[in-house]
C-alpha cells in the first residue's frame, strides 16, 4: 500500500537521523532502514529535505489533533489545559531526548520549514488563551485578560519546554511542570 512505503521511509529516516543526524543519513540508508529498493524512497520523496518535512508534517498533525481536543473538548478548561501541556511537555521531551543529534534535527527543521518554531509558538499561545477564555465563559477561570494571563503562564512554564540538552541545567521534570500548572489553575480558580 502507498501510505505503508511512505511511512516506513519516514519512521527509518528518524530511526536513522536520531541515531547518525541528518547530515550523515543518505538516502540509500533510509531505504535500507525501511528495507525497500532506494528508487521507491525517490518515488515518494526527491531529497532528504522533503523526508524531514513529511516528518514535521507529521508531528504537525499530531499537535493538531491535541489541540482540536484541547479546544474543544467536553472535559473541563482546567483538565483540558493539564492534558494539552503535558502532551505537549511529552512531544518537546521526546524530540529534545532523539539523542545527540536532537540539535541538528532542529535545524534541518528551520532549513525546510524556517516559520516552523515561529508558528508552533504562536499555535502553542492560540490554544492555551482559546482555552483560558472558555474556563472565564464557564465561569471555572477568574482572568486578568485571557491574552495577559497566557502570556505571563507561558513564560513562566517555558523553561521546560528546551529544544536540546544542556549540560548546564537539569533535564525538566513533568511532575514540577504540572505542579507549576496547578499552581495557576489555583490562582485562577480563586479569585
Amino acid at each position: 500500500m502507498v501510505s505503508d512505503k511512505r511511512e516506513a521511509i519516514i519512521t527509518a529516516s528518524r530511526t536513522l537521523f536520531r541515531q547518525y543526524g541528518v547530515k550523515k543519513t543518505s538516502m540509500q540508508d533510509i531505504a535500507r532502514e525501511a528495507k525497500i529498493a532506494v528508487g521507491t524512497v525517490y518515488l515518494y520523496f526527491k531529497s532528504k529535505e522533503e523526508v524531514v518535512a513529511a516528518g514535521v508534517g507529521e508531528y504537525r498533525e499530531i499537535h493538531k489533533q491535541q489541540t482540536l481536543a484541547a479546544t474543544r473538548g467536553s472535559s473541563s478548561p482546567a483538565d483540558r489545559l493539564r492534558t494539552y501541556i503535558r502532551q505537549r511537555f511529552r512531544a518537546c521531551a521526546d524530540t529534545r531526548k532523539a539523542g545527540s543529534h536532537a540539535a541538528e534535527i532542529a535545524r534541518a527543521v528551520v532549513r525546510v520549514q524556517p516559520d516552523r518554531f515561529l508558528e508552533e509558538s504562536e499555535w502553542f499561545f492560540q490554544t492555551v488563551q482559546s482555552i483560558l477564555e472558555q474556563g472565564a465563559q464557564q465561569g471555572e477561570f477568574s482572568l486578568e485578560t485571557a491574552e495577559v494571563d497566557t502570556t505571563v503562564f507561558l513564560y513562566s512554564i517555558a523553561w521546560f519546554f528546551p529544544y536540546e540538552r544542556s549540560e548546564f541545567f537539569p533535564e525538566p521534570d513533568e511532575e514540577t511542570l504540572m505542579a507549576s500548572v496547578e499552581w495557576f489553575i489555583r490562582k485562577w480558580t480563586k479569585r
